[in-house]
């Protein structure tokens, strides 16, 4: 049977869900790639100056590809990608994409320049895009409404995960590499460090495909067929915008996120003299265990909010959290690593905790057949005001306030509140509108 004639007629509502046992498997598969995603997207953070001196770029070069050279077609390939998903085989399209980032993430690891290097991190950007609206979709049918909030904020804590241990790892990776653990090492052994730590990133999302093909595509619940775009573009803008602000919030704390985890290592380095095991282990630390929290608070309390006060209380908790983030990142402007630090975790604390409650609030606004769409569409905010703006932002800012590292850090400050406070004016425009129509009611799925 073709994968298109398996989702070309609605499912029944009343269809039931998948067992507990295949659900979980599919938020813990799913976890595991969206951990090496950002593993993949973020480890060039920790090895900046390596990649700098050896290919003798500037710190606006690096920035490009920790930023845009990811986030464009990252941005550019989201929709398409969600709309695929909304009619094909999400399982497929996922396992594609996993082997296609994680190819692209070794060949960086063989680039000579930096436009060849630009070039690869596209191609990374083009393979991610698959995963979180795919995922996402899969998800939701997973899960019953009254459990899709601890189910996608466990499948968020590989996201927080892959983020520390990009660091963490890449610390590790590199120590291990200098002191010459991979000299005998077949085609890395001559290599520079860098360059192997990149190789030994890529590698894993090779060995995890055959564990996403277990995965069974789940029924699609709260389905009315494939939706037109003009269809979709109308539920974004309906209530003033609703969907579309919660995607715009999400993408403006984002590029707080990407500012700090992008330079707030190599201010750490250049200010402090600490190692990259060191600076790895600290923000590793701080990313990965403010993050688990943020995900599973966030769940749990979006789950029991919305039980007890209706779905449109999430919309309040996702300002809660942002506020939570404009307080930390008052830490930010300290210059004692203890300070940077916590206001590090704090920060990922809010904005983990604002970014799940919005994406399970996405998935219950719009019907079936734009869930992965929409999931999209909040992803591109983040590529091209996060991920693209974020780490650029701050080397001008920087840059606008003198050089050094107070300059660096009072850039990294101000990105980050600056970005908090706008995702908060973002979601404070009153909502007046009538709900949409075809958008499912979690009291009555109850």
């Amino acid at each position: 049977m073709s994968t298109r004639a398996a989702v070309s007629q609605p499912a029944s509502l009343d269809q039931p869900y998948a067992s507990a046992g295949q659900a979980w498997y599919v938020v813990f598969v799913l976890g595991v790639a969206v951990l090496l995603s950002f593993t993949d997207r973020l480890i060039l953070n920790l090895i900046v100056d390596d990649i700098r001196a050896d290919l003798k770029l500037s710190d606006l070069n690096i920035s490009l590809l920790q930023g845009a050279g990811f986030a464009f077609v990252y941005a550019v390939a989201g929709l398409p990608m969600g709309r695929i998903a909304d009619r094909s085989s999400r399982r497929d399209l996922i396992v594609i994409g996993v082997v296609v980032w994680s190819l692209a993430t070794i060949a960086c690891g063989f680039a000579g320049s930096f436009w060849p290097f630009f070039a690869f991190r596209m191609v990374v950007g083009l393979g991610e895009a698959i995963l979180a609206p795919a995922a996402a979709s899969m998800i939701a049918d997973s899960f019953a409404p009254a459990r899709r909030g601890r189910a996608l904020g466990a499948f968020g804590i590989g996201a927080l995960l892959g983020s520390g241990v990009a660091l963490t790892l890449g610390g590790l990776l590199l120590t291990a590499a200098r002191s010459g653990a991979l000299k005998g090492a077949p085609i890395m052994g001559g290599l520079a460090p860098w360059r192997d730590v990149l190789i030994l990133a890529g590698a894993p999302g090779l060995l995890l495909a055959p564990f996403l093909m277990l995965m069974r595509e789940p029924a699609r619940h709260d389905s009315q067929g494939f939706q037109p775009a003009r269809a979709v573009l109308a539920q974004m803008l309906a209530r003033r915008g609703r969907v579309a602000r919660i995607c715009a919030s999400i993408g403006l704390v984002a590029a707080g996120d990407y500012g700090l985890l992008s330079w707030l290592p190599a201010l750490l380095k250049r200010g402090h003299d600490l190692s990259p095991a060191a600076i790895g282990g600290w923000v590793g630390a701080a990313v990965s265990g403010g993050g688990v929290l943020g995900c599973l608070a966030a769940g749990w309390i979006s789950d029991q909010v919305a039980q007890r006060h209706g779905i449109a209380a999430r919309g309040r908790l996702m300002i809660a959290a942002y506020v939570f983030c404009a307080a930390s990142a008052m830490l930010l402007f300290a210059p004692q690593p203890p300070a940077l630090i916590a206001g590090l975790c704090l920060w990922v604390i809010g904005s983990v905790a604002g970014s799940v409650v919005g994406g399970v609030v996405l998935q219950e606004s719009v019907p079936n057949e734009m869930r992965a769409t929409t999931t999209a569409f909040s992803h591109m905010c983040s590529a091209i005001i996060g991920v693209g703006l974020g780490p650029t932002c701050v080397i001008l800012v920087s840059n606008a306030l003198g050089s050094g590292q107070a300059a660096l850090r009072m850039g990294i400050a101000i990105v980050s509140l600056t970005a908090a406070l706008a995702g908060i004016a973002m979601l404070s425009v009153p909502d007046r509108a009538p709900r949409p129509s075809g958008a499912p009611s979690l009291r009555a799925a109850r």
